[in-house]
């Protein structure tokens, strides 16, 4: 269809380059956007998983504790489980001089 030096057309046709990249910056502004949310989210999880690493590792550590202060008491326990032995052998043969 022909624009016979139509007004409208001839300003269309005029903007035209100036809409194309208003549209090519639409897209690069939205694709900035979406690149800002990702490093976002990426940098929360970088910080998660940091702050998981370092629980995991204090974890580990007081297990470790936990385990030496358990050997010690188990050592101490049977030290003790001697002795009341021995006191109760003790016992028995001071009982049996009595008899």
């Amino acid at each position: 269809m022909a624009n016979f030096g139509a007004p409208a057309h001839s300003a269309a046709m005029g903007n035209a380059a100036g809409m194309m990249v208003l549209a090519a910056a639409g897209v690069g502004l939205a694709t900035a956007i979406g690149a800002a949310a990702r490093a976002r989210y990426e940098q929360r999880y970088d910080d998660a998983l940091t702050a998981a690493t370092s629980h995991a590792d204090n974890m580990e550590g007081l297990a470790r504790l936990a385990m030496t202060m358990l050997a010690e008491l188990e050592g101490e326990n049977s030290r003790l489980r001697a002795a009341c032995s021995q006191r109760q052998q003790l016992i028995n043969a001071l009982k049996g001089r009595r008899s």
